[in-house]
């Protein structure tokens, strides 16, 4: 069973603005609401794929109860622990180019109750076999030495974890020998502190990520495609031209795309094609909508990966 955990849901408002500008009376043109946090992002896009998920974490207030009633209506399971406070809103502000402006509310803060809460739920999950896929951002109060807690947990119990999240709690995380870790270029040089101008310099980041415990890496790079690193080889795959309707969420499209081609026992190179093949399709709709599962199939078997 694959089982996304969300330690910060959200609600994703995407505003589609054509001449958005910064310090002036902007008029959308478009707006759309999901059920977001990638998590959910991830569940949904797997969903689409033909693979199923459940799944679990914190959630609050009504913002919460409408990410409940999504996730049912689309049939996909859920167990959420309700805490106080209320689910925040993310704000996606996206113009003519593509070019989108994250506003992100930080949501609602974890008491030691609800942690211990969390890790007695967790232990209905993270059995042998499982697939944990954690990811997105952390209530503003959480602290690393939880969640390196949490990967250390879903690791010894014998679950493959994927994990998509950058800064200090990627290095904590590591520890725990993720299966995939999926950073963009931006929060790659977040985490190692350094900055990447080529793809060489990428790759050398990727690899001290492998050094650090990582099984497999792979770096988005939005619109200039991936790197996918193993201890073995190194893929470079490009991005197909594609009508950019909505950027947002592509990121947990791929990982979706890592882990359903990994359930379906895809090799490397063939997972590295299927995920840029997805998280490309997911920017062709509006929002975070998801692709149809042809059209992800359609650019699969347009692309090639390259060897690097």
């Amino acid at each position: 069973m694959i089982v996304t955990f969300l330690l910060n849901p959200a609600i994703d408002r995407t505003l589609l603005i054509p001449d958005f500008e910064p310090g002036r009376v902007n008029h959308v043109g478009i707006t759309v609401t999901d059920a977001g946090g990638n998590g959910v992002n991830v569940s949904r896009a797997l969903k689409v794929m033909g693979t199923e998920s459940m799944t679990v974490g914190f959630i609050a207030g009504k913002n919460g109860r409408f990410i409940k009633d999504y996730l049912s209506s689309q049939a996909i399971p859920w167990d959420f622990i309700d805490v106080p406070g209320e689910t925040r809103v993310n704000i996606k502000i996206v113009d003519r180019n593509g070019i989108h402006t994250d506003i992100n509310e930080s949501g609602f803060e974890i008491s030691d109750t609800d942690f211990n809460r969390l890790s007695e739920r967790m232990t209905q999950y993270v059995r042998r076999d499982n697939s944990i896929v954690l990811c997105g951002s952390t209530p503003p109060n959480f602290t690393v030495e939880r969640y390196g807690k949490i990967c250390q947990t879903i690791s010894t119990r014998g679950c493959e974890l994927f994990l998509d999240t950058s800064g200090k709690f990627l290095l904590e995380g590591l520890k725990a020998k993720p299966v995939y870790v999926k950073p963009n270029v931006q929060e790659l040089e977040e985490t190692l502190g350094q900055k990447f101008t080529s793809r060489e310099e990428i790759c050398r980041g990727a690899r001290e990520l492998i050094g650090l415990g990582a099984q497999n890496v792979v770096v988005s790079m939005g619109a200039a495609g991936a790197i996918f690193m193993s201890p073995e080889v190194t893929y470079f795959v490009g991005a197909p031209k594609v009508p950019v309707r909505g950027p947002v969420g592509a990121g947990d499209v791929m990982m979706a795309g890592i882990v359903h081609a990994r359930q379906n026992r895809m090799d490397f190179e063939n997972t590295a094609c299927y995920a840029v093949a997805a998280s490309s399709a997911s920017v062709t709709v509006e929002g975070t909508r998801m692709a149809q599962r042809r059209d992800v199939l359609k650019l699969f078997s347009q692309i090639h990966a390259i060897r690097i």
